[in-house]
């Protein structure tokens, strides 16, 4: 869904854009530390699986999926799909990322302008800026 803000000067916008960078730079840390964690849980849960396995007794089964219209709902989940769905959580904010910082590179041909008075109106979608308009105050 296309948001619209306004800003007052190009280094607003850019500052914004700084600020958006480092919120998904933090986010992408924290989680590939939980990524890392589950990836531990998994290797264990395999290893047990095999122990009971070679025991002759079987697992209960575990991570029930719902389908709803609009998202996936997942009861009890093994590490295995919370890993999965979090690994796909993770390509998305890195996704963003790399468009935000790309975007940033492309910002610094408008930094001459932090002096003039201008007025910035930026549409985003799916957080990301796609058009910016600029007006002379």
């Amino acid at each position: 869904m296309p948001v619209v803000k306004e800003y007052s000067t190009i280094a607003e916008f850019i500052k914004s854009v700084d600020d958006a960078i480092a919120d998904l730079r933090k986010i992408l840390g924290e989680h590939l530390r939980k990524i890392e964690e589950l990836r531990v849980k998994v290797e264990q849960e395999a290893k047990l699986k095999s122990v009971i396995s070679r025991l002759g007794l079987t697992t209960a089964p575990s991570g029930t999926e719902l389908s709803l219209k609009t998202i996936k709902v997942v009861v009890n989940p093994t590490a295995e799909q919370e890993l999965a769905m979090l690994e796909q959580a993770l390509e998305s904010i890195n996704n963003r990322l790399t468009q935000l910082t790309a975007l940033r590179k492309d910002l610094d041909a408008l930094a001459p302008l932090s002096d003039v008075n201008v007025k910035i109106t930026v549409i985003y979608v799916d957080g990301i800026p796609k058009n910016i308009i600029l007006r002379i105050a």
